[in-house]
C-alpha cells in the first residue's frame, strides 16, 4: 500500500513523497508510521497519542475525520496525509 505525503510533512520522512507499507488496517499503517519515523511523532500525533488536528487523513481519496483503526486496507489502497494552512 501507498503512503502519501505532501508539503512539510516531507522533511520527517526523508522527503519520499511516497512510502510502501505492508499494512492490513489504517492502525497497522499508524504503527508502521510511528515506529520508522520516529521525527514524524511529534508532528503528527498529539499528547494523548491522536492525529494532530492540523493534519487531515485521506483514504483512497476520501478525507477520513475519525478514523477507525480497524478499516481494512489492501495493495491498492493509499492514505495520504495533508497539513491544513491558514492563513490571510
Amino acid at each position: 500500500m501507498k503512503v502519501k505525503f505532501s508539503g512539510s510533512l516531507l522533511r520527517f520522512v526523508n522527503y519520499e513523497r511516497t512510502v510502501d507499507i505492508d499494512a492490513e488496517t489504517l492502525g497497522d499503517v499508524l504503527r508502521h508510521l510511528h515506529d520508522d519515523y520516529p521525527e514524524l511523532r511529534p508532528v503528527l500525533w498529539d499528547a494523548d497519542g491522536r492525529l494532530a488536528p492540523v493534519h487531515r487523513l485521506v483514504v483512497n481519496d476520501e478525507l477520513v475525520t475519525e478514523p477507525d483503526l480497524a478499516t481494512p486496507l489492501g495493495e491498492a489502497d493509499h492514505v495520504a496525509f495533508l497539513t491544513a494552512i491558514a492563513g490571510g
